[in-house]
């Protein structure tokens, strides 16, 4: 989690206004693009201040297009006739899932940044950025809006599964790869394990 930068000047009287419309419960303060927008050039540095804290691996991405039976089968050499075992699914999936950490480019695994906006009377929340690397397209800001606290940020991006923040998440296991499978299930003669 970053310190809070000195805004330009012509932006600190629009950070005051966003915090205090936020502390009043307004969702979508006016003025918080404008925040967006200088965060994601000039204050680029102040933004990835937290580089590797938290990343969000899209585990949702990864089982949609992954996570099936035909996806095991044909990868692992699995023979048509033999059944597909959920042993072979979580070997699968687990390959997958260690691509996406080590081996993809920035897109499967999107780094989270909490950028702390601090008002003149000290008040502060924090700005929530997803970023994904798109090949040569760069580094895209998924904005997420205004939080109380980092750790907020962190469970909305990771409630529901589809994003899995690591490392406060821990662990992928086997169950939840499991569920996230898909629902079809090939049908073969059981090999015996």
């Amino acid at each position: 989690m970053n310190t809070a930068p000195h805004l330009p000047s012509n932006l600190q009287a629009v950070a005051d206004t966003v915090l205090r419309e936020f502390s009043a419960g307004v969702e979508a303060p006016e003025g918080l693009s404008l925040i967006y927008e200088w965060l994601e050039v000039d204050g680029w540095d102040f933004l990835i201040n937290d580089l590797g804290e938290q990343s969000a691996l899209k585990l949702g991405y990864i089982a949609q297009l992954e996570f099936s039976d035909s996806e095991t089968r044909y990868n692992l050499e699995i023979p048509k006739e033999v059944e597909v075992q959920d042993a072979d699914r979580v070997n699968w999936a687990r390959q997958r899932i260690e691509h996406g950490q080590t081996g993809d480019d920035g897109y499967l695994l999107a780094s989270l940044h909490a950028y702390r906006l601090t008002g003149s009377d000290g008040s502060h929340a924090f700005v929530g950025c997803q970023i994904e690397i798109h090949g040569q397209g760069g580094p895209v800001c998924e904005w997420w809006g205004l939080w109380k606290t980092p750790d907020e940020f962190y469970e909305a991006v990771g409630d529901g599964g589809v994003n899995w923040v690591i490392p406060r998440m821990g662990d992928i296991s086997d169950q939840v790869i499991l569920s996230m499978w898909e629902k079809k299930k090939s049908r073969g003669k059981k090999r015996a394990h």
